[in-house]
């Protein structure tokens, strides 16, 4: 929606209006929007972590190259997100693993998409601390360990795609079976 966006004013509206509807409750949003009603099943109560998401991704209509502020709200809506899944799984104690897979994933992501090589070593250098250790996640939370693990993959190799090779999506599948 964002990076679809001809003009940095249209992507914030879009923006804008996910905010808003995110702030009502579930019974004031208007009923019709697929994705709107979805969340509202599926996210009742976990708003906080969606609007942060909303937050990250306003972050990238920021002037290019970004600066490390935008980077970090971007990352931080990410990071939500994840620990928000952790929560709705009921996988609070997985939290700290949850949220290290949601910023792998926002680093590896700025890195592939960068406009420019600062904001891409950027990117890079705060990802690959993340990426020293292999993520521990519980079986509950695969999805994460299966993007968690496919960012870190990426971030090692110096950015790539997540999916840019042949053997991706063998990793995929064996994050997926083993989360490891």
């Amino acid at each position: 929606m964002v990076l679809g966006a001809s003009e940095p004013l249209l992507g914030q509206m879009r923006l804008a209006w996910w905010r808003d509807q995110l702030g009502k409750t579930v019974s004031q949003r208007p009923r019709g929007d697929v994705l709107l009603d979805l969340l509202g099943q599926a996210w009742e109560g976990g708003e906080p972590a969606l609007l942060a998401l909303v937050d990250g991704w306003e972050a990238l209509l920021s002037p290019r190259p970004l600066e490390d502020a935008a980077m970090a709200r971007f990352v931080d809506g990410r990071a939500a997100l994840a620990t928000g899944l952790a929560e709705r799984a009921g996988q609070s104690a997985s939290r700290p693993e949850a949220q290290r897979a949601g910023k792998l994933w926002a680093f590896a992501d700025l890195a592939i998409r960068a406009q420019d090589e600062k904001e891409r070593d950027a990117a890079l250098d705060h990802g690959i601390r993340l990426a020293e250790q292999r993520l521990a996640l519980p079986g509950e939370l695969r999805p994460l360990a299966v993007l968690g693990g496919l960012a870190r993959r990426s971030l090692r190799s110096g950015g790539r795609e997540m999916l840019g090779d042949r053997f991706s999506p063998l990793v995929a599948l064996r994050l997926g079976l083993f989360g490891r």
